[in-house]
């Protein structure tokens, strides 16, 4: 019996994926109707007795033509195209993981407004919603990496459906001017292509937070998940008065999402122009005290003066709003970077208490255990953030490091394996993306695919020849592949401009085999 019960449920499941039973529905449905006609009216206008049995068979006919169109072409979005084979759009049947019934991307907006500058608040639109619904049980929510690789509107919603593994996609745009907003937002079956549900918002600006949580409820509701408590999707809860600041804010977290490190430096202004228009704005506070730690810990900016800025904004941050787990993580980071060890501990420890969704929550206290030497407690952070956002290889590669300081190789060989597959296919999605190249090239040479990871290193430096990450991890790869000359040079380069945090560097895994050579401690005496 098993040898023909798997042949057929897949020949069943491909039958359905293509839409014939639906299209045989159909026509049956049409073909009884004509059927009911013909037997009202051939007769009274005169029509010869044959005629009802060539109906018959030319709907028979018709049947077995309109099945085979259905098996060979589709009606989507894009019109009528030939439907492709299951082996060129996912893996064979039974290997395919199965789509989540709750499950759901959320697209960036697209910016429909007349001088199209307003890329930073569509994005910061979908991800306020995304966000809000991270917080209901019981729902997958794709990630930012995933969803945005989506933008542009050019791809069918059943492929991106297909390819993040989701049972719905909701997209949208929005038209900004002044201060009206109007927003169209629709979620989308990701199976059948149908429409869910849609709205169109036409407000002022100062309702966009209603709007965001409307759009989140609608979407909790149409796929049938409860919601955690009110106070998940109260995403206005720490809304600026001045709705200027919002958009400050929105253009630093755009900046702080870039992925070059250089950009970086440009976030810590937007923050500051939003706290000059709000000041009891919390998370303007926290996305500055954020964006300082962030530029402190790869040392991208000196620490005078602006440790003490980041301390004072996490405060008052916390000060505005004791809940918000970003500033928690803001607040930790600063500790981190101050020393304190088991404050920043316990500060990271209450930001994944207060949103175990959090991503950065879980990063940056793997970071932290990882340059304190608790490198079992590091794994375990770097794999929380790997869980919250399952497409993001980087906290996996930074456990692999924590993994081999631990002398631990098959594990830290094992996260690798898990990784690569992910930067992988974010560089076939961009591959301008230097950031997934020289992670992805760090990854290929301990996986022993050395001229891979040279291309992809080459390729990084080429993008970005003087940003500070590229060319830290470029000294890493060239360690590993037996160039330390090479190596040397990325890293003289990387931290000519006094960027670099040296607990970090110090403790490295990557860079074992340069710590013997007088050029490296020339190079590191730059921290001295």
């Amino acid at each position: 019996m098993g040898n023909w019960v798997g042949p057929l449920k897949h020949s069943f499941a491909e039958f359905r994926r293509r839409r014939v039973f639906r299209v045989a529905a159909a026509y049956a449905v049409a073909g009884w109707l004509l059927i009911q006609l013909g037997s009202a009216i051939f007769e009274p206008i005169g029509l010869p007795p044959w005629s009802m049995r060539l109906l018959l068979v030319l709907l028979l006919l018709g049947f077995v033509l309109a099945c085979a169109l259905a098996w060979v072409y589709d009606i989507g979005v894009r019109g009528i195209e030939r439907t492709s084979p299951v082996s060129e759009t996912s893996p064979a049947t039974g290997e395919h993981a199965a789509v989540p019934g709750a499950s759901v991307a959320i697209l960036p907006f697209a910016d429909l407004s007349e001088v199209m500058d307003q890329a930073y608040f569509c994005d910061g639109l979908a991800e306020e919603i995304m966000n809000a619904l991270a917080c209901c049980p019981g729902l997958r929510v794709a990630s930012r990496t995933s969803s945005f690789r989506f933008r542009g509107g050019g791809v069918d919603a059943r492929e991106i459906g297909r390819a993040l593994n989701v049972a719905a996609i909701m997209e949208g745009s929005v038209r900004k001017s002044g201060n009206r907003v109007r927003v169209t937002a629709q979620l989308i079956d990701a199976g059948s292509g149908y429409h869910l549900w849609s709205e169109n918002f036409d407000r002022g600006l100062e309702d966009i937070f209603a709007i965001q949580e409307e759009i989140a409820r609608n979407i909790a509701r149409a796929l049938r998940v409860s919601l955690k408590a009110d106070a998940g999707l109260d995403i206005g809860r720490n809304a600026p008065r001045d709705m200027r600041a919002y958009e400050f804010y929105l253009r630093g977290r755009q900046i702080q999402s870039l992925k070059s490190s250089d950009n970086w430096t440009k976030a810590p202004q937007m923050f500051r122009r939003a706290i000059e228009l709000d000041s009891d704005y919390a998370q303007a506070q926290a996305g500055l005290a954020d964006s300082l730690a962030q530029l402190l810990i790869w040392r991208i900016i000196r620490p005078e003066g602006a440790l003490e800025e980041a301390i004072a904004a996490a405060k008052r941050a916390l000060e505005l709003a004791p809940e918000l787990a970003e500033a928690h993580v803001a607040r930790a980071n600063t500790l981190s970077l101050s020393g304190d060890n088991e404050g920043a501990i316990a500060a990271f420890q209450r930001a994944i208490e207060l949103n175990p969704e959090l991503y950065e929550a879980h990063y940056y206290y793997g970071r932290h255990c990882f340059a304190q030497g608790q490198h079992e407690r590091a794994i375990e952070a770097f794999e929380a953030a790997h869980r919250v956002r399952p497409d993001e290889f980087q906290a996996l590669t930074l456990a692999s490091n924590a993994a081999d300081a631990l002398g631990d190789k098959a594990r830290g060989d094992a996260l690798l394996r898990r990784a690569l597959p992910s930067a992988l296919a974010e560089i076939a999605a961009d591959p301008e993306n230097g950031r997934a190249l020289y992670l992805a090239a760090g990854m290929q040479v301990r996986m022993g695919d050395a001229e891979g990871a040279r291309r992809n290193i080459e390729t990084a430096l080429r993008l970005q020849p003087d940003d500070f990450g590229t060319l830290y991890n470029a000294a890493c790869t060239y360690t590993h592949l037996g160039d330390n000359e090479r190596a040397l040079d990325m890293l003289d380069r990387a931290l000519s401009a006094g960027h670099g945090f040296r607990e970090w560097i110090e403790h490295d895994p990557d860079l074992e085999s340069l710590r013997g050579m007088p050029r490296y401690r020339q190079v590191m005496a730059r921290f001295d």
